[in-house]
Formats: structure tokens, C-alpha cells, sequence
């Protein structure tokens, strides 16, 4: 069975021998590598020049075009019907593809697989606190889980996933117009056909840079923000013919940056209420205003709030849907 490891990279110099390497490494030998250099300008194209192995191919792009577009440009010339997604600078451990191989071969419905992973520093090293936040996602194991909490936040690290090339040009492939969540988008779109996998065991090195490992950074924040309230949006939508209405529950800091989130997905909001409100008042907005669904703007300090609204009647994915928002201190 052939794998096809596909590798975007944009100015990835410091890490790329080093990721590549651990392609090449791999215990299942049945693979091909190819790397696409999305318009770097550091030493990227001339190391990939430099590399003398029959089973890498290197596709140069002129432009930097964005990693979705270079990841739908680099399955597309794939050959296998398998797609493994490797980053530049993170690293798979040596038995990941025969580990994941393995597994769908016992479970033929298997369309997707990801793994557990091992959060790493970058050039700086990084606070082993930080490094555990980054590994949250962990946690979301059983596919089950994973479904139940999708909204919540991404449960897979891009680079640890193999995935059936058929399902992904079923369903489009990747979103050019995310830039950072392409992923969650994919992610979201292939768990609307079937159940996504996790292998529970480490197979996989996920590089965190010190510059990266903050939520304040706006652009990542709306990005998993858009593609979570979009696909919450869709779910609905399909369900009742028409545009869903919902309220938005959370801090004032984060209410206030789900304003823009909203209004980018034309989601309907017919009020924000901060972490001070009752949960008896939120449900009485909720049945008064004949709202579909409440969006809950999950910090650790409201989770109570939260299991007292389920306490309450309402449904996790039905009518009351969390997204992760604890970067809010």
C-alpha cells in the first residue's frame, strides 16, 4: 500500500533536514515524499536540491501561495491512496506511518487516522507548561469523543493524520482562504461522512516556537473561531431550512472578539452575555427569544455555568455548543 507524505514548506531551512530525515526513517518503506517549496526565499529550494533519494519528489512554487494551496497542489500529484501530512519542522517517529498503516488494515472503516503527540520546543526553549497547553488536544481520543467535541477545539495535530485521498477529493480538499486552521477545516468537513480516528499512543513531534504559543494572536484566534461557529452554523441550518439565531455566552474579552467572528460568517446573534449572568436568565433569553442554539465561550472559571445549562435540558451539539476560549485571562 502506497503513502504519499506530503510536505509544504515556506522558509523552512532551520528544521527541513531534520523533518525530511525522519520521513526517510520510517520502519514502513513503502512511501513517497513530496515536498512542495511554497516560494521560499532562504536556503530551502537549495537544500532540497541538494537531497539524492528516488523517493522524494520537489515541487518549486515561484510564489508563496499559502500552505493550503501548496498541500491541495502536492496531493493532487500524489500517487498513493493514502495521504500523510508531514510539517517542515515537526518530526514523525519512526514507526508512525507503519503504526497507522496497521491500524486500517484492522479497521477497514478507517477513512482517517491520527495519533498522539509529543509537543517539542523550538529554537527557543519553551516553558513545559506551554507545551502541555499545546498538547490538549490529547485528551479528545476515542472517536466518539472527538465527534462530541469538534466545535470545541481541533482534536488533531495536522501533521499526525493519514487520510484516504478519495475522501479528500471528495469533500474538496483544503480551504485556501484559512491560512492557519486549514486543517480544523478539513477536519470538520471529513467528520461530516465518518468517524476520524486516533491512534493513543505518541507517534508524532509537534515544534512549538515561543512566538506561536500565544492566543493572543489575533489571526489564529478568528480562524479557529470562524471555522468552529461556521461548521456549528451549518449544522443547524441544515437541520431547520433556514439561518439559525443564537446568544454568546462568555467573558467580555472574548464576546467582544466573537463580534467579528460573526460577522464574517453572517451568523445571527441576537445577544453577548458576560461571565456575571445567571444561568435561569440565560435560559429564560433563550425559550423568550426562540433562539436555536447557545454558543458557550468556554473558560475554566464558567465551566459550571455550563454543566448547570445541560442540567437544565439543553444538549451539547443540539442546542448549546463550547469553543475553547481559556486564552482569555
Amino acid at each position: 500500500m502506497l503513502v504519499s507524505v506530503v510536505m509544504p514548506v515556506y522558509n523552512g531551512e532551520a528544521f527541513l533536514m531534520e523533518s525530511v530525515d525522519s520521513v526517510l526513517n520510517q520502519t514502513y518503506k513503502h512511501f513517497e515524499l513530496i515536498v512542495v517549496n511554497d516560494g521560499s526565499t532562504d536556503r530551502t529550494k537549495d537544500i532540497l536540491s541538494s537531497l539524492n533519494d528516488d523517493r522524494i519528489k520537489s515541487i518549486h512554487l515561484e510564489k508563496n501561495g499559502g500552505a493550503a494551496n501548496a498541500l491541495n497542489i502536492g496531493i493532487k500529484e500524489a500517487k498513493g491512496d493514502w495521504i500523510a501530512i508531514q510539517d517542515a519542522d515537526d518530526i514523525s517517529l519512526p514507526n508512525k506511518l507503519e503504526e497507522q498503516i496497521r491500524y486500517i488494515c484492522e479497521h477497514p472503516d478507517a477513512t482517517a487516522v491520527g495519533s498522539l503527540i509529543e509537543c517539542i520546543s523550538g529554537h527557543a526553549e519553551v516553558p513545559m507548561r506551554n507545551l502541555q497547553i499545546e498538547a490538549t488536544r490529547n485528551h479528545l481520543s476515542s472517536k466518539e469523543h472527538i465527534h462530541a467535541y469538534r466545535f470545541y477545539l481541533n482534536p488533531f495535530c495536522h501533521g499526525s493524520v493519514l487520510f484516504s485521498k478519495s475522501i479528500f477529493n471528495q469533500i474538496g480538499g483544503y480551504d485556501p482562504q484559512y491560512k492557519i486552521c486549514y486543517d480544523y477545516d478539513l477536519w470538520l468537513r471529513m467528520l461530516e461522512l465518518n468517524p476520524i480516528h486516533k491512534i493513543p499512543i505518541v507517534l508524532y513531534q509537534y515544534r512549538v516556537h515561543s512566538g506561536s504559543i500565544s492566543r493572543k494572536n489575533q489571526q489564529t484566534i478568528n480562524e479557529d473561531w470562524l471555522v468552529a461557529s461556521k461548521h456549528l452554523k451549518k449544522q443547524l441550518q441544515e437541520r431547520f431550512k433556514r439561518a439559525p439565531s443564537f446568544i454568546v455566552f462568555g467573558k467580555e474579552e472574548a464576546c467582544e472578539d466573537f463580534k467579528q467572528v460573526s460577522l464574517m460568517n453572517r451568523i445571527d446573534v441576537s445577544g453577548y452575555f458576560y461571565k456575571d449572568f445567571e444561568n435561569d436568565g440565560m435560559l429564560q433569553l433563550y425559550y423568550e427569544r426562540n433562539i436555536d442554539g447557545i454558543i458557550f465561550l468556554e473558560d475554566i472559571s464558567l465551566i459550571s455555568l455550563f454543566y448547570k445549562l445541560q442540567e437544565k435540558g439543553l444538549e451539547l451539539n443540539k442546542n448549546l455548543y463550547k469553543i475553547w476560549a481559556g486564552y482569555y485571562k
